[in-house]
C-alpha cells in the first residue's frame, strides 16, 4: 500500500504540471494564476493568426525532418558497421555514442559553436540540422545496440549461402529486421530536433525555431499564449511518440503472423 502511494504520489508530480499549462491554456484573461476566471479560446486563435509563429513552427518542422532523415540513414549505416566489428570495435562504438548524451547541452552547444567558427561556416539552418543529428544519433545508436544484440548473424551466412550478395542480403534479410527499430528513433530523433532548444541557441545564427520564438515571448511577458503553444507542442510530440510505439507495435505482429504461417 505504500508503495503505491508512493508511485502515484511520484507519477502526480510529474503531471501536475503539465495539467496546468493545458489548464491556463484556456483561460478567459490574461493572468496565470488562480483563480480560474473562465474558458476562452482566445488564445489558440492568436496562435492560428500569427505568421511569425507559423514561420517559427514550419522551421522548426523542416530542420526535424531533415535531422530524422540524415539520422535514419548514418543509424543505418552504423548498424551494418556494428554487426561486422569485435567487440573491442563495438565498445568503442558504444563509448563514443554515450558521450554527446552524458556531455551537458551547455558544453556541446559551446564546442558546436566553436567548430563552426573555425571551419567558416555561416551559422544557418545547416549548422542547426548537424548540431541535432549530433544530438539524436547517439540516442539511435544506443536504441540499436539492443536491438542488434539480439540479432542472429546466421541469417546473413544463409542468405550469403544461398547465392546473395552483400548487398542483397543487407536489402532482404538485414534491413527489414532492424527496419522497426531504426523508424521508431528516427520518429524519436524528429521529435528531440523540434524541441530542442539549448544548443540550437548557439548554432541558430539568425534562424528562429519554436523553442526559440517561445522563449523570446517569456523574456518580454508570460501570457497563456504560450500555454496554449505548449499544449500544442505536447500533443504533436505525444502523437510522435504514440506514431512510433504504433509502428513497432504493429511490426511485431506482423513478424510474429509471418513466423505462424506454415
Amino acid at each position: 500500500m505504500l508503495l503505491r502511494l508512493v508511485v502515484w504520489t511520484i507519477l502526480a508530480f510529474l503531471v501536475a504540471p503539465l495539467i496546468i499549462i493545458v489548464l491556463f491554456s484556456f483561460h478567459a484573461s490574461a493572468s496565470l494564476s488562480f483563480p480560474f476566471t473562465g474558458f476562452s479560446l482566445r488564445w489558440y486563435q492568436e496562435i492560428f493568426g500569427n505568421t511569425q509563429l507559423a514561420g517559427a513552427v514550419t522551421k522548426s518542422l523542416v530542420i526535424a525532418f531533415f535531422t530524422a532523415l540524415v539520422t535514419l540513414v548514418l543509424g543505418a549505416s552504423a548498424s551494418l558497421g556494428w554487426l561486422r566489428l569485435d567487440r573491442v570495435g563495438r565498445a568503442v562504438i558504444e563509448a563514443m555514442s554515450v558521450t554527446p548524451i552524458a556531455l551537458p547541452g551547455l558544453f556541446v552547444g559551446v564546442s558546436l559553436l566553436v567548430l563552426f567558427a573555425q571551419a567558416g561556416i555561416r551559422l544557418s539552418t545547416l549548422t542547426i540540422v548537424i548540431s541535432h543529428v549530433v544530438i539524436a544519433l547517439p540516442i539511435l545508436i544506443v536504441a540499436m545496440k539492443a536491438r542488434l544484440a539480439l540479432f542472429d548473424p546466421s541469417l546473413e551466412e544463409a542468405a550469403r549461402d544461398l547465392g546473395a550478395s552483400q548487398r542483397q542480403t543487407f536489402a532482404r534479410v538485414t534491413l527489414p529486421l532492424i527496419a522497426p527499430t531504426l523508424i521508431s528513433s528516427a520518429i524519436l530523433a524528429f521529435a528531440v530536433s523540434f524541441d530542442e532548444f539549448v544548443v540550437t541557441s548557439f548554432v541558430a545564427g539568425t534562424e528562429t525555431t519554436l523553442p526559440m520564438y517561445i522563449w523570446s515571448m517569456m523574456r518580454r511577458t508570460v501570457t497563456p499564449m504560450v500555454n496554449a503553444i505548449s499544449t500544442l507542442v505536447l500533443l504533436f510530440s505525444v502523437a510522435i511518440l504514440l506514431g512510433a510505439w504504433l509502428i513497432g507495435r504493429l511490426r511485431r505482429q506482423s513478424a510474429i503472423s509471418a513466423r505462424a504461417e506454415p
